[in-house]
């Protein structure tokens, strides 16, 4: 026999029949005492039971779990591809200064010449 198979349940336990025997054991005794083992029985198949819808109701969710992060590190590689080129450093650099001031150089320009560069 397998150690996982369970070979009783309680219905076998309740309805088990014994031969009575001359040197035998009280039949009230041993009665009383099976009743009991069925209920455990009987509170042990129904804990077996919501046990093993637990485990599939974990096992489902562990499988979406692990389908969402197999999409996230998806999404992660395609974003870090993209932000490949864009600067680490958010220091002022020459050039910064020197695109602002042409920038400003621009927009008075465009304020001499009537046209507000606000509204283009």
């Amino acid at each position: 026999m397998d150690d996982k198979t369970i070979s009783l349940n309680a219905k076998l336990i309740l309805t088990k029949v014994f031969t009575p025997d001359v040197k035998g054991y009280d039949a009230d005794q041993v009665d009383e005492f099976l009743d009991n083992i069925a209920k455990d029985y009987q509170a042990f198949e129904a804990y077996y039971k919501d046990s093993q819808k637990y485990i599939v109701e974990l096992e489902t969710q562990l499988r979406k779990s692990r389908d969402q992060v197999s999409g996230l590190e998806v999404d992660n590689a395609r974003l870090s591809k993209r932000l490949e080129g864009i600067k680490d450093s958010d220091s002022v650099t020459t050039n910064n200064i020197d695109l602002l001031q042409r920038i400003g150089r621009l927009e008075k320009e465009l304020f001499r010449l009537g046209v507000d560069p606000r509204k283009i």
